[in-house]
């Protein structure tokens, strides 16, 4: 059986995390390789790596320096500042698999070390390589890659054309979920309304970190023009996820100023967000940019009508002419608003745009993915 190294930056309860434990969890059942998995750092998911295979985490600098100096006395590799376990050093490997760019710091150091291919599973976009990522996406790392996975055509038209990324290197396969799994809440839906104080409330929903990219500013405006709007029911908006320190901060302040602190709920992050997701009427995302986001999906799994920005990735990809959804203008907080207050006040179309999404979400399965991706994995181990 093939030696597969896995490699995540860390184990937070984020999109790219949770689509690497996903496909590894498939490929588990599947018994398709022999999995290995090193985390850059740790975190919430750390365990479920752990039952999945063999889990190493990055080992502190005064722990490894000893073991590091004999391999980088052979490499070469002196300025090194990621260390492996001497365990994970004694394996040889027939391919390492990156999940993120914010892996490709590592590609120099494992290539000489394993000299096996290496594929990138790349799960990010312009704003983001170059706000966080700058100094990894170069061409020195990028050129040792021997494999790219875009999640989306916005994703591998971004490779090709701003980082210079040969077209035949990059496979497209879409972000994915597994869907059997999101259609299972562990609550029923009037216990968590319950919890929440909601009532019969028209239910707007985002969710995400609470940051720029992800226009947490937008869907505050939003609540504005909700709030402002003569809708036929009470509108109100719920956001799932981790809020950060400074916007709970800044939110308090203008919310009270706004009059739209009851307008708003903010649930922090949650295990089991679909049990959250069920009481959207619709879903917006209101992101700057994102590649292709797994909450979108998950929304539509749940038969929800999803709301998105054009030219902010690739979710208006996912969207057939507001067949199972709507492309709002970028950056069009009212024009959003709009779109909302005509499915407050149209049922029937709400409800038929989010069957559709529930279909459409059927070709966006971990079953479906993880076969395209285990593909590309044996083929660029047989090409080798």
């Amino acid at each position: 059986m093939k030696k597969i190294l896995f490699i995540t930056h860390d184990a937070s309860r984020t999109g790219a995390p949770i689509i690497l434990l996903n496909f590894l969890k498939w490929l588990k059942n599947e018994n398709k390789f022999e999995i290995f998995i090193f985390l850059k750092q740790g975190g919430d998911m750390e365990a479920d790596f752990k039952k999945v295979g063999a889990t190493y985490t990055s080992l502190k600098r005064n722990l490894a320096q000893r073991v590091f100096k004999k391999v980088a006395s052979k490499t070469g590799l002196v300025n090194e500042t990621r260390w492996l376990s001497s365990d994970l050093l004694k394996q040889s490997f027939d391919a390492i698999y990156l999940n993120t760019v914010a892996c490709l710091d590592l590609v120099p150091y494992l290539k000489s070390v394993f000299n096996c291919p290496v594929i990138c599973h790349v799960h990010e976009n312009e704003f983001t390589i170059k706000y966080y990522y700058d100094e990894l996406v170069n061409n020195n790392n990028l050129c040792k890659v021997d494999r790219f996975i875009a999640v989306s055509q916005s994703t591998r038209k971004n490779l090709i054309e701003q980082h210079n990324v040969a077209p035949e290197k990059v496979s497209l396969v879409y972000e994915f979920i597994p869907i059997r799994e999101i259609k299972e809440s562990s609550q029923p839906k009037e216990v968590i309304k319950k919890e929440l104080g909601l009532a019969d409330e028209f239910i707007v929903g985002g969710s995400g970190l609470t940051i720029w990219r992800k226009g947490i500013d937008l869907f505050v405006q939003l609540a504005v023009l909700l709030s402002e709007s003569q809708a036929g029911k009470p509108v109100k908006l719920i956001w799932v996820g981790d809020i950060t320190h400074e916007f709970k901060t800044q939110f308090n302040y203008e919310a009270d100023r706004l009059g739209i602190t009851a307008q708003i709920i903010f649930t922090g992050v949650k295990s089991v967000p679909q049990n959250y997701f069920q009481l959207f009427d619709v879903f917006v995302l209101t992101s700057r940019e994102d590649p292709f986001p797994l909450v979108a999906l998950e929304a539509a799994a749940l038969n929800k009508p999803i709301l998105c920005f054009d030219n902010s990735g690739g979710l208006p990809e996912f969207i057939e002419n507001e067949k199972n959804g709507i492309i709002i203008p970028y950056g069009n907080v009212k024009e959003m608003a709009k779109k909302i207050l005509q499915l407050v006040d149209d049922d029937n179309k709400r409800v038929k745009m989010g069957e559709e999404a529930g279909k459409l979400i059927e070709n966006f399965d971990v079953d479906i993915a993880g076969r395209q991706i285990s593909q590309l994995i044996e083929q660029l181990i047989a090409d080798q």
